[in-house]
């Protein structure tokens, strides 16, 4: 997942069209996979991923196979159809869920 998010940071920089998207954001979700949780943080404009927390509680959560968050970093698949599938579990509301897909999927970090 590490490589995914390296990947993904790198390209949403290149994206000038994504960042009005995360202008105004404030967001804190955790990323659970393989008993690994990194701490994905929007605000102000910028995209941070925190690893190693320390009991840091967050509202909102994502939590799946390593496959199922690889396809939503690499932007191959939207997160709504990773959770119907039963692939992903997100637990935020509705408009968040669409934010972060909108960033994921327009971003599309894998170049195809």
């Amino acid at each position: 997942m590490i490589d995914a998010i390296k990947t993904f940071l790198v390209k949403i920089k290149d994206q000038g069209h994504v960042l009005p998207l995360i202008h105004q954001a404030d967001i804190q979700v955790n990323l659970h996979c393989d008993q690994q949780i990194i701490q994905l943080n929007i605000k102000n404009g910028g995209i941070l991923f925190l690893q190693n927390l320390d009991g840091q509680q967050v509202k909102y959560e994502i939590s799946g196979s390593p496959t199922a968050m690889k396809q939503l970093f690499e932007g191959t698949e939207r997160l709504r159809v990773l959770e119907q599938q039963g692939q992903l579990k997100a637990s935020t509301p509705l408009r968040t869920t669409l934010l972060l897909e909108s960033i994921f999927f327009l971003t599309k970090a894998q170049n195809s």
